[in-house]
């Protein structure tokens, strides 16, 4: 039998950290094995799900030397960063070539730190240099980066799937995600008050944590919306499923922060809301438009316009029969598309 050849993936942040970085680096790194002895080097410790593949060795310094000290005992046939970071960069640039994921966020804030030269060189030499959207590699080749290979996230269609009961009682609206800014949250609760006149039983589930939650809950108790708005905190991946089959719609108008090179380079929330049957809202901003078919499995809207999301939301609240459509046409392009088995079977045919 062939001896499998050695991949090494590197990675600042990893599981059990949550984030749709960590759950893409995981998956890939997953399938990866089928074709490489695939070895991820990490700072992160913590329990990793049974199910991995995959062999991890945790670092205890996060530098560019303790990395490329590695390198240098395996020896891999491949390398590939998980995400653009000038020490991940560094250390693959002092063994030779290596592949590079990025996803938005890692590149857009490089530009605006004083190391931007030296990592814009290094990424560029990235062979080849992979991102997870459309709007991603528009923005990198814009940046003057070679044309980047686009490999778009996935979610389960065994682990995420529509409630029995499709209707919940009351209305619910649910947004799953890290509490910050650019997700958009404040805009829905901004939208809620009108909601409320027409939807009096409506209610706005929140979940994830995050440095926004002060400023979020400070906002629901001005707009005197706290008996229509729970903050659900972190959401364990066990409980995942069933929050999605408790809800009506999927919201999240992500918009892009500027200043903070803070952008939302594809939303995996958004498939897995669409694996569990629900109809999506989401931003015109980052990649949303690569996770949301508009007008099939759910509506883009301007993000920073507090009526175009409202409008949007009572549209389909108002609609049974639009929403059961646009859950059903999520729910399909999940089981058909937009699923992990295609995402690493790209990402296998590519580095093979």
């Amino acid at each position: 039998m062939k001896k499998k050849r050695t991949l090494a993936l590197l990675t600042l942040d990893f599981l059990p950290n949550t984030g749709g970085m960590q759950q893409y680096i995981f998956e890939m790194a997953q399938r990866l094995t089928t074709v490489y002895h695939t070895i991820l080097i990490t700072p992160i410790k913590g329990t990793l799900p049974k199910e991995t593949a995959f062999q991890r060795i945790i670092i205890n310094k996060a530098t560019p030397w303790a990395f490329w000290q590695q390198l240098r005992k395996i020896k891999p046939d491949k390398v590939l960063l998980g995400h653009a970071h000038p020490r991940l960069l560094l250390a693959a640039a002092m063994q030779g070539k290596y592949a590079t994921i990025t996803y938005g966020n890692d590149y857009l804030a490089a530009q605006l730190h004083w190391h931007r030269p030296l990592f814009n060189f290094l990424l560029k030499r990235s062979q080849p240099l992979i991102t997870i959207s459309q709007a991603n590699a528009q923005r990198l080749q814009e940046l003057q980066f070679p044309t980047p290979q686009i490999i778009r996230p996935g979610t389960d269609p065994q682990r995420f799937t529509p409630a029995a009961n499709t209707e919940s009682q009351p209305p619910t609206l649910l947004t799953i995600c890290r509490l910050v800014p650019r997700k958009g949250i404040d805009t829905v609760l901004q939208a809620m008050p009108q909601l409320l006149k027409t939807f009096p039983n409506l209610q706005y589930q929140i979940g994830g944590k995050g440095p926004d939650l002060n400023r979020l809950q400070q906002l629901v108790d001005r707009l005197g919306i706290s008996h229509a708005v729970t903050f659900l905190g972190f959401i364990p991946d066990e409980n995942l499923p069933a929050v999605y089959q408790n809800a009506t719609i999927f919201v999240m108008p992500v918009r892009e922060e500027v200043q903070q090179g803070s952008i939302e380079g594809f939303g995996i929330v958004y498939l897995e809301a669409s694996a569990s049957g629900l109809p999506v809202i989401g931003g015109k901003s980052g990649g949303t438009a690569d996770a949301i078919q508009d007008g099939k499995t759910g509506v883009l809207v301007d993000s920073h316009n507090v009526q175009a999301v409202a409008k949007a939301i009572r549209h389909l609240l108002q609609n049974d029969d639009l929403r059961r459509e646009m859950g059903n046409n999520g729910r399909s392009w999940v089981e058909t598309e937009m699923n992990w088995t295609r995402a690493g079977d790209e990402m296998v045919k590519l580095l093979r």
